[in-house]
C-alpha cells in the first residue's frame, strides 16, 4: 500500500476490482452476504468475502452478527465511508463537468 501518501493509499484501496460497486451495493441497504451477492451476480463469494474483510480492516465497512436462529451477519458503511462518499459524489460532478 502507500503509507507514505494517504490520497495515493485511498485510491490504490478503492480501485480494486468490486471495491466501490460493493460499496454502493451497500449504500443502497443491502445487508447481508446474500443480499450483496444477488445485487453483483458476477462477483464470486470468494473475491466478495475477501473485499469484504479488506473493507472491515481499513473501516469503511461493519460487520455484526446478529444473535438469532439461524445467526445473521449484516454489513453496514461506517461513517468514515459515508464521508469518503461524499468526496466521491464531488469528484463525479468534477468528472461530468469536465470530461467529454
Amino acid at each position: 500500500m502507500h503509507k507514505k501518501c494517504p490520497v495515493m493509499s485511498v485510491f490504490w484501496l478503492l480501485s480494486k476490482r468490486w471495491m466501490l460497486l460493493i460499496l454502493r451495493s451497500l449504500n443502497e441497504w443491502k445487508e447481508t452476504f446474500g443480499d450483496i451477492k444477488r445485487s453483483l451476480i458476477w462477483i464470486s463469494s470468494k473475491i466478495l468475502s475477501e473485499r469484504l474483510s479488506e473493507l472491515q480492516m481499513e473501516w469503511y465497512v461493519d460487520r455484526m452478527i446478529i444473535q438469532e436462529k439461524p445467526i445473521k451477519i449484516r454489513y453496514s458503511v461506517t461513517e468514515k465511508w459515508k464521508s469518503l462518499w461524499d468526496c466521491i459524489w464531488e469528484i463525479d460532478n468534477w468528472a461530468r463537468l469536465n470530461t467529454n
